[in-house]
């Protein structure tokens, strides 16, 4: 479906069972979750070696992060009838967890590589900056395809979840204390 495929849908169970199943997505998401958390707190904590300073923020991102994975599907879930996919709202639902869980594993050697050398290089800033641009492409072109709707729709759709998860990411981390901005 990342791909421009429409006989993705075939492939995924659209279906009430689906639906709840998808959530199961967070689950096998959680291992290179994990180490991006580890990786921001190490980050945010700047070199110092306080184990219970990093276990907080670890938690505290833990629970932003599923926080910004679960709301705005609610949020989405509230509106769809308004605006016109209450019909394609189980088949997104069930496909961009599903994506964001494979998506999660393709940055997994990134911020592996990032974790354990953590010199600022260029190459992986820019490595990473590459992935987030083809991440936005691919998730774009799922939800085209999950909503079956017009290009026009889609891009104004997707630009509008991704920037409002941007801002509640951030309003949540500000939140929970662990935001980069002061």
């Amino acid at each position: 479906m990342m791909l421009g495929k429409k006989d993705g849908l075939t492939y995924l169970d659209i279906s009430a069972d689906g639906f709840w199943r998808s959530f199961y997505a967070i689950v096998i998401a959680l291992p290179p979750l994990l180490a991006s958390w580890v990786l921001f707190a190490a980050n945010l904590t700047a070199g110092k070696e306080d184990f219970g300073l990093r276990f907080a923020i670890v938690s505290r991102t833990a629970f932003v992060d599923i926080s910004a994975w679960l709301v705005p599907i609610i949020i989405i879930g509230i509106i769809a009838p308004y605006i016109g996919i209450r019909r394609e709202y189980a088949a997104y639902i069930i496909a961009t967890n599903w994506g964001a869980a494979l998506l999660q594993w393709c940055f997994a050697p990134i911020t592996l590589l990032q974790l354990f050398y953590p010199s600022n290089s260029s190459f992986l800033t820019i490595l990473t900056a590459l992935f987030i641009m083809i991440a936005v492409i691919l998730g774009y072109q799922l939800t085209y395809i999950a909503l079956q709707k017009s290009r026009q729709f889609s891009i104004l759709f997707y630009a509008s979840v991704f920037l409002g998860s941007l801002i509640f990411l951030e309003l949540l981390q500000q939140l929970a204390g662990i935001g980069f901005i002061d």
